[in-house]
C-alpha cells in the first residue's frame, strides 16, 4: 500500500490496518533505485501475505535487498529468517538486538509473551543471520536512500528508530518507540523503562521529519512531528504519554 512516493506499507496486523497476519507489526518498504529496503518483518507467519501486498504495488520480492530491525520482539523480527531464506536479503540491526537474539527467547521476552497469550503456544522463533550492525547516528546510504539509525530505548533496551530520506521525502520509522497521537505502549516486561522511553521521545522531538511511520496503528503523511510534540507536551507537564489501546487477538 503506497503511502508516499517510493514508500509502502507491506504488512500490518490487527493493531494496524489488517493487511497481513494479525500478529504482524507495520512493515515499511522503500524503493532505493538499487533494490528495496524493508523496516521490520512481522511475526513470520504470513510472508506470502507480505509478498502478495508487494505484488499489488508492482514490487517484486526478488528486489528486496536489505532489512533493518527496530528491535528484537517477535512481531517485528521473526519474519527476518524466512525473508532471508526466500529472497537472500541482508539483515541489519544494532549490537544489543543481535546479542538478545543470541541469548534466546527470555532475553527478548518471547517466553513471557507466549505464556501471556500474546503468541500461540506453538509459536516458534528462528533467529536470522545478522549481516551488519547499525550504530547510532552513523548514516547508511543504499541507492537514493539515506538511513540514520537513532537509539531510542524504553520500549525495550535495544530499541532503535530510523530517519529515512530520499528525494525530498523525510520519514521517521519509530517501531514501538512512539505511535500516532503521541501514545506509547506500557508493557510488564523486564526491560520496559518509562524514564528511558521519555528520554527517547524527547530526542525524537528534536529530529526533523514529515512522515511518521510507527510500528502499529495509523501512519501520518504530513506533520508527523506534531504527534511527537504531543507526547513531549505530556512530559513537560511531568506526565507520561497516554497508552495506546490494543485490540485483543
Amino acid at each position: 500500500m503506497r503511502v508516499a512516493p517510493g514508500t509502502y506499507l507491506v504488512a500490518s496486523g490487527v493493531q494496524g490496518c489488517s493487511l497481513t497476519h494479525d500478529l504482524d507489526c507495520n512493515c515499511w518498504l522503500f524503493e532505493t533505485g538499487e533494490g528495496l529496503v524493508l523496516f521490520d518483518t512481522g511475526a513470520g507467519l504470513d510472508i506470502d501475505g507480505i509478498f502478495a501486498v508487494m505484488d499489488e504495488d508492482g514490487l517484486s520480492p526478488d528486489r528486496l535487498s536489505h532489512v533493518f530491525l527496530t528491535h528484537a520482539h517477535g512481531d517485528h523480527s521473526a519474519g527476518a529468517y524466512v525473508l532471508q531464506q526466500r529472497t537472500g536479503c541482508k539483515v541489519f540491526c544494532n549490537r544489543l538486538t543481535s546479542d538478545l537474539l543470541d541469548k534466546g527467547e527470555p532475553a527478548f521476552s518471547l517466553d513471557v509473551a507466549r505464556a501471556a497469550g500474546v503468541y500461540p503456544s506453538d509459536y516458534a522463533y528462528t533467529r536470522p543471520s545478522i549481516d551488519g550492525l547499525v550504530v547510532d547516528g552513523e548514516t547508511i546510504r543504499i541507492g537514493t536512500l539515506l538511513i540514520e539509525p537513532l537509539f531510542t530505548p524504553g520500549h525495550s533496551l535495544d530499541h532503535y528508530s530510523y530517519r529515512v530520506r530520499r528525494d525530498g521525502i523525510v520519514a521517521l520509522v519509530t517501531g514501538d518507540a512512539i505511535f500516532h497521537s503521541g501514545r506509547i505502549v506500557y508493557q510488564g516486561i523486564y526491560d520496559f523503562d518509562v524514564r528511558q522511553s521519555a528520554e527517547s521521545i524527547r530526542r525524537l522531538g528534536t529530529v526533523d521529519f514529515e512522515i511518521l511511520l510507527p510500528g502499529h496503528g495509523m501512519f501520518v503523511r504530513h506533520g508527523g512531528r506534531r504527534h511527537v510534540d504531543a507526547a513531549v507536551l505530556h512530559l513537560d507537564k511531568l506526565m507520561t504519554p497516554r497508552p495506546i489501546e490494543f485490540v485483543a487477538i
